[in-house]
């Protein structure tokens, strides 16, 4: 072969070579593109999401995956710059978000994962994984994030159900373990032996153990003399179809003692109707029995005390702390005041309503002064109306009740008339203030004007007059008198002593009674208004040197701690008007 031909292989070998190696470079490249294609679409079609985002102010981001469509959002939305990935994040997550990626920026770390929450362009929230790779330059500063974000919404959900039913399960089994009821499942056997019961069966002094290993039969805790009522009954739901039985019967403790329980069981069957097991509950009611003795007793004694205070003077009163103290319990004797039940139930009268105008500040004003002192209780004594309008000292003795919160809710108490005490009180105060009065003068006219005055405080009276005796004239004077008019003073001033309405008034017992009088005096009387008297005889060493003699327009009869009060003020100002009388007899 010539050089020629030699020069020519070696070129065809060279250029074949050359091909051959065109073709490796051309295969290698289709087969990275086919290689990036799979891989893009195995990434699109798969559950994460990449991002490649700069670490830059609000990351603006340089490649999205295109399923992040699944967010609602477009690869173009992010490559655009009109979405940044900050954007995305939960705004009550950003905050500590940018902290974690800081803080392991700063501490060099390469990879790390945190859960989040991000929003959908829709509006939505979800939660993601992501799994981030921080791209350093070759000074080792941090210039982007690559991101595998993970949808874990539906396990976030599945992880907090989860949590609620473990936390379910957990206060349900703790709820169990330290209630009074213990749950038993029983077979269908004599003697019912247990499959299953819950710890706190030692309640009753047994352990489970004891139950699971057959040492006890549940049958044989039964009283003995339940036992047999207790199948029966049982064999009769099973007979009936019944899906539960209810029964109360007697138990042994381990340490002997007898407790009362009740039983609430269901009856489980097979397809075909035959009993299998029985799932129960047994509660101790042994305090439930004790006390619906206790509260039997307790309606009786209720029915004797209801009687007694219905009978009695103090009215019971449960008020509201609102405006007025709305009642919500109020006793019948209630209508001692004139008022009935209903009428403070109803809301038509509060007690407010019923509290004398010149007090119901008072009592504001101090029931007030309770409350905010802490104290349990409020006694006051006040005046209130009563249904036909007449007025009536009371005293309340009520207790002040609260919430858990410290709050006052109501008031409880009882109201109890004290108004003769309140008069009697009064009728001492006037008697000791008489008496002082009257030591301190021989005037005999201003002595028998202070009687009078005195006399005129109490409510009942609203007219008086004293007669003295004249021995020198032989004669009955008016030497006083209060509330009376002038035509019927004169017509009762002056009487001779031996004349018949002298010999008629001249009484040596109290009159109260209208009927004492002549017809002539009877007359003048209801003329002059009167509808109530009282003539009160004053006696010296046992003869008569006058009488107090005292009338009401307004009451029908002069009331008993009234009368009380005026003979004992003509018995103490005889004492003082009888030296006078006979000083001035004898001058």
């Amino acid at each position: 072969m010539d050089e020629d031909s030699e020069d020519k292989d070696t070129l065809d070998m060279n250029l074949q070579t050359a091909g051959s190696r065109n073709n490796v470079r051309g295969e290698a490249l289709h087969a990275a593109l086919e290689k990036e294609k799979t891989l893009r679409m195995m990434i699109n079609n798969s559950h994460v999401v990449l991002i490649l985002w700069r670490y830059e102010d609000r990351w603006p981001v340089e490649f999205v995956s295109e399923n992040v469509a699944k967010f609602g959002y477009t690869v173009e939305d992010f490559t655009s710059g009109r979405v940044m990935y900050k954007d995305l994040i939960y705004s009550d997550d950003l905050k500590r978000v940018e902290e974690k990626f800081e803080k392991k920026v700063k501490n060099g770390v390469s990879a790390f994962s945190m859960e989040y929450r991000i929003i959908t362009k829709a509006g939505a929230v979800r939660w993601v994984n992501e799994r981030t790779f921080i791209q350093r330059d070759m000074s080792g500063e941090a210039t982007h994030f690559q991101g595998v974000v993970l949808d874990i919404t539906k396990r976030k959900k599945g992880e907090k159900e989860l949590g609620k039913t473990l936390e379910i399960q957990k206060m349900l089994t703790t709820a169990v373990n330290n209630s009074p009821a213990v749950i038993f499942l029983w077979k269908n056997e004599k003697y019912w032996p247990v499959i299953f019961v819950s710890d706190n069966v030692v309640q009753f002094g047994y352990t489970v153990d004891d139950f699971l290993s057959q040492k006890i039969q549940y049958g044989k805790i039964i009283h003995p003399d339940d036992l047999e009522r207790v199948e029966e009954e049982l064999d009769r739901s099973i007979h009936k179809g019944e899906v539960s039985f209810n029964s109360e019967y007697r138990i042994f403790t381990k340490a002997g003692d007898i407790l009362w329980v009740n039983e609430r069981t269901f009856i489980q069957r097979e397809w075909d109707g035959e009993v299998t097991c029985f799932q129960g509950i047994v509660l101790d009611i042994t305090r439930r029995k004790k006390t619906e003795e206790a509260l039997r007793k307790s309606l009786e004694m209720q029915k004797i005390l209801r009687a007694i205070i219905n009978k009695s003077p103090a009215v019971a009163f449960s008020w509201v702390n609102l405006e007025n103290w709305p009642v919500d319990f109020v006793s019948e004797n209630v209508t001692q005041f004139g008022y009935s039940v209903e009428d403070f139930l109803s809301g038509n009268i509060l007690y407010g309503d019923i509290i004398h105008r010149e007090d119901i500040q008072t009592v504001i004003e101090n029931l007030a002064h309770s409350v905010r002192e802490g104290y349990d209780s409020f006694e006051m004594e006040y005046r209130i109306f009563t249904g036909d309008g007449g007025i009536r000292w009371v005293e309340e003795r009520t207790f002040i009740e609260r919430n858990i919160r410290g709050e006052v809710t109501h008031f409880q108490g009882i109201i109890i008339d004290v108004t003769e005490r309140k008069e009697a009180q009064k009728m001492l105060d006037i008697q000791r203030e008489l008496g002082a009065f009257l030591s301190t003068t021989w005037n005999l006219q201003i002595m028998l004007n202070q009687i009078l005055d005195a006399c005129m405080k109490i409510e009942e009276i609203d007219a008086a007059g004293i007669y003295l005796k004249d021995e020198l004239l032989d004669q009955i004077n008016l030497v006083a008198h209060r509330g009376l008019s002038p035509e019927f003073i004169n017509s009762i001033l002056t009487y001779r002593a031996d004349s018949p309405e002298a010999r008629q008034i001249w009484t040596e017992k109290p009159v109260y009674s209208m009927d004492f009088f002549s017809e002539k005096m009877a007359d003048l009387i209801r003329k002059e208004k009167i509808t109530a008297v009282a003539v009160i005889p004053l006696k010296h060493r046992g003869e008569i040197i006058g009488y107090l003699n005292f009338a009401s327009h307004t009451a029908d009869k002069i009331s008993q701690n009234v009368r009380s009060f005026l003979e004992s003020v003509a018995l103490q100002v005889v004492n003082y008007i009888a030296p006078i009388c006979i000083v001035a007899d004898f001058g």
